[in-house]
């Protein structure tokens, strides 16, 4: 995801929000210093006004389960184990919660189960943007793109964005996206190096914990723009073939930002989906950095939506399930990559 903009956006606290925020629970209170009390109010104030899955927890009888484990804290460091039972309560697995050498992340056992072995090897040979032709068909590996710098962003959406024009260049009679090895990262490269297979008009929306619309995104004039904005900008533009056929491949390793990619190509004219489903974290994230810049929360805070503002499900769903027995050393043995060729001969 996200992250927003890359599906990530950080909120600093104030030590006077911090102060605002105490007074939040009662319970336990008098056994806990000043400084370690309002550290845990604010920690519970940012989930429960900002979580996507606020509605899911009950927070009277969290932030007692809370203030009763920190009962004995001496230190914030020492109350990090009792901000855990907020996090495994919202049940949020895009969510990460860090504190100085200390971090917790919940352990998606469904998603890790449903990793190939396949998928494991791809990811450890490392994130690359491969294309090739394969036959008549173009063949485009977008995978992981971790970056969160403008000067990485544009570098990696012209890396992109070059290698869909060298293709294109070659007249294919369809293309292949392949994106069940990209579990994320930053969105805007993804799209803004995809822009050619796309008209211009709003593709997406955020919608957060509170049912109001933000952050639209939209292409223009072969650009992708977030609230209006181009987020890339592209040295050498093509025309743009918005009327190209398209099958993407998704699977359990395609991820975050890379699920977004795979719900806004769902939603556009000659395009397939092909493979499995999808990890289920196709939603936005934020960051929200306080305590001195100590502690770090990264939660997921909303969901995806497209043009019409109707939210997209957080796992997608293929249109054809092919599923395991990936082949990304040799991709003309890939069930999947052979599905997708012989669905666009037929076009």
């Amino acid at each position: 995801m996200k992250l927003r903009k890359n599906t990530s956006n950080f909120y600093f606290i104030t030590f006077f929000q911090l102060l605002l925020f105490s007074g939040f629970c009662s319970y336990a209170k008098a056994q806990i210093s000043d400084s370690v009390r309002v550290h845990l109010d604010s920690c519970l104030h940012i989930l429960k006004d900002n979580s996507l899955y606020s509605k899911r927890v009950n927070w009277k009888s969290i932030q007692k389960k809370v203030f009763e484990k920190a009962k004995t804290a001496k230190n914030k460091s020492e109350a990090f184990e009792a901000m855990k039972i907020a996090f495994d309560a919202l049940g949020d697995m895009h969510a990460a919660y860090y504190h100085l050498d200390q971090s917790y992340v919940l352990e998606n056992k469904n998603l890790i189960s449903r990793y190939t072995d396949s998928i494991k090897a791809g990811w450890k040979s490392g994130p690359r943007i491969e294309g090739k032709m394969l036959g008549q068909i173009a063949y485009l590996r977008v995978p992981y793109i971790g970056v969160t710098k403008q000067e990485q962003i544009n570098s990696y959406g012209n890396w992109l964005y070059n290698e869909v024009a060298k293709l294109k260049n070659l007249n294919p009679k369809g293309w292949i996206i392949d994106l069940r090895l990209n579990g994320g990262g930053n969105i805007r490269p993804m799209l803004a190096g995809l822009a050619p297979f796309f008209k211009d008009g709003i593709i997406s929306y955020y919608i957060n914990n509170k049912g109001q619309s933000e952050d639209e995104s939209s292409f223009r004039d072969g650009d992708f723009l977030m609230d209006g904005k181009v987020q890339v900008q592209i040295n050498n533009k093509i025309p743009n073939f918005p009327d190209a056929q398209v099958a993407v491949l998704t699977g359990s390793g395609t991820g975050s930002s890379g699920e977004i990619t795979a719900a806004v190509f769902s939603k556009r004219n000659n395009t397939i989906l092909i493979g499995d489903d999808t990890a289920g974290l196709a939603n936005a994230t934020n960051g929200f950095v306080f305590n001195h810049n100590k502690t770090y929360f990264r939660i997921s805070t909303a969901y995806i939506a497209d043009s019409k503002k109707k939210k997209f499900p957080e796992i997608i769903k293929p249109d054809v399930y092919i599923r395991g027995n990936e082949s990304f050393n040799n991709i003309n043995y890939d069930k999947a990559v052979k599905k997708a060729i012989e669905y666009l001969k037929q076009k």
